[in-house]
């Protein structure tokens, strides 16, 4: 069945701050599942603004211009009818290079990343059509503000550990990647909690999560209904709760609480019983 809502990638220049960027046009307004893929993510928006939900919480907020921390939660986004939306998914430390702390799951202002005059040429580009001029003029001006910001050696240590992690799509531990650096689980925890802000098993849970969804459903939007149809395959699969939680990052009481939520927030139908 064909979409009303036009993805389209965009490579970045700046791996270090920007795995890749994007720009999705929303037709229809339609919903989809922001999955908690340990990333930050920096967006500017144009029309009508729409709205983002906490999956675990059920909290509300407008989905507008803002530079967010690591995602640890699933959100359901619903878009606004005819909305233009220009993101950059950050690479994890991304916020930790420019300076910024605190932003787990969080949004801030884009001027608290970029200059207003920066963010006002991405909008124009974006406004013309040009998102890959928007793109590369949001990306250029992090890479002004990093080459500022002092270099920490803690910083590059842990992007290695990150790397290790995401490579094995979340399936290790923190001693795992303690032992792959010859450093201690100490380490890596503190080097998590200081520049993530967040401890490592939150990191690895959200990678876990996500590469789970992401073997199901593929790139691109996230449409609730897929996610709610993994949900319930893997749980008709009778895994032991330890190899649940091993495989997705939540256990099976969480995973069937995100189930309901979204199909609270989305209005997929419920489950049918089998028999």
């Amino acid at each position: 069945m064909a979409t009303a809502t036009v993805y389209r990638r965009l490579s970045g220049t700046h791996p270090e701050l920007v795995e890749h960027a994007w720009v999705v046009t929303d037709q229809e307004g339609e919903c989809e599942l922001l999955l908690p893929d340990g990333r930050g993510l920096l967006q500017v928006t144009d029309g009508p603004p729409g709205t983002r939900t906490d999956a675990r919480t059920g909290a509300t907020t407008r989905d507008e211009d803002g530079v967010r921390g690591l995602g640890t939660r699933p959100v359901v986004r619903r878009g606004g009818a005819g909305g233009v939306r220009l993101g950059l998914q950050l690479h994890p430390l991304a916020l930790a290079r420019l300076g910024v702390t605190g932003a787990v799951d969080t949004w801030l202002p884009l001027t608290d990343v970029l200059p207003a005059g920066v963010v006002a040429a991405a909008r124009t580009a974006l406004l013309a059509g040009d998102a890959t001029a928007a793109a590369r003029a949001l990306e250029d001006g992090l890479a002004v503000r990093a080459a500022a910001v002092p270099v920490d050696d803690e910083v590059d240590r842990l992007a290695e550990a990150l790397a290790l992690a995401d490579e094995r799509r979340g399936l290790v531990t923190v001693t795992d990647l303690a032992r792959a650096l010859e450093v201690t689980v100490s380490d890596v925890h503190r080097w998590s909690v200081r520049h993530l802000g967040a401890p490592p098993a939150a990191y690895l849970a959200a990678v876990r999560f996500t590469g789970f969804v992401r073997e199901a459903v593929g790139p691109g939007p996230v449409a609730p209904a897929d996610v709610v149809a993994a949900l319930r395959w893997y749980a008709r699969a009778g895994q032991a709760p330890r190899e649940v939680e091993r495989f997705t990052g939540l256990t099976p009481v969480e995973l069937h609480r995100l189930e309901e939520r979204v199909v609270a927030l989305t209005g997929e139908p419920p489950a049918v019983a089998a028999g």
